[in-house]
């Protein structure tokens, strides 16, 4: 797994198919993020492994997630899905900027997502900000396991995240070019029947608070077209 602090997100000739199977030819072609535990950074007992990728019109976000206790119940849009299993995206287009967008989605495939112009200005969970839906964000998932049901074991979920660059107001119309950096980081809350704390936070960039909005810590995103 990737351990530097930049990664490497490829071109690819689009579209992906958002199915939540993560079978497209094109995903081999994307380097794997593993995740870490915040402060400390040791190695999650709930394993994740993350893959992005690029197109003209998208950014793609994969994941599978190991899960023995798949959990959501949240369906409606901008719900704490946080508050579940979920899965996570988090994207500042100008590092030298303050807003940021996250993107957080559940294993009901609910989506939650903020447009935040100032970290601290957004009230109780960010209720300001999460009234921005993304036009044209597409998601999928698909489960390998019993959702809701702590009594068996499953195995792993998969999520797949197609983010519109048409849809992020900082871009302005512009697409990203071979050679553009942004800061990033993907991140996820596990709630399990089977940690010795019942929740685990993961997130692939090596945080130094538990806090997925700290974007100090953020890996840096380098868009890449070819070797």
């Amino acid at each position: 797994m990737r351990v530097e602090n930049t990664y490497r997100c490829r071109y690819v000739p689009g579209p992906i198919e958002i199915d939540g199977s993560l079978a497209a030819a094109q995903w081999q072609q994307a380097e794997p993020l593993g995740m870490m535990i915040p402060v400390t950074h040791q190695e999650p007992l709930s394993k994740t492994e993350a893959r992005l990728l690029w197109d003209d019109n998208y950014l793609y976000a994969g994941f599978k997630a190991y899960d023995k206790d798949i959990y959501a119940y949240f369906t409606e849009r901008d719900s704490h899905t946080y508050y579940e299993d979920v899965l996570e995206v988090f994207l500042k287009t100008d590092p030298a900027k303050e807003p940021y967008y996250n993107f957080e989605i559940n294993a009901l495939n609910t989506v939650y997502d903020a447009f935040t112009l100032k970290r601290g200005a957004g009230g109780p969970d960010n209720h300001r900000w999460n009234r921005w839906n993304c036009p044209g964000l597409k998601s999928a998932v698909q489960i390998e396991g019993t959702l809701n049901n702590y009594d068996d074991v499953d195995e792993f979920w998969q999520l797949e995240v197609a983010i519109p660059f048409a849809g992020l107001p900082t871009l302005q119309g512009r697409t990203p070019r071979d050679g553009d950096r942004w800061l990033f980081h993907v991140a996820r809350y596990d709630y399990s029947v089977y940690l010795p704390d019942g929740v685990e936070l993961s997130s692939c960039a090596r945080l130094s608070r538990v806090d997925f909005h700290r974007y100090e810590d953020w890996m840096e995103l380098a868009f890449v077209d070819g070797e």
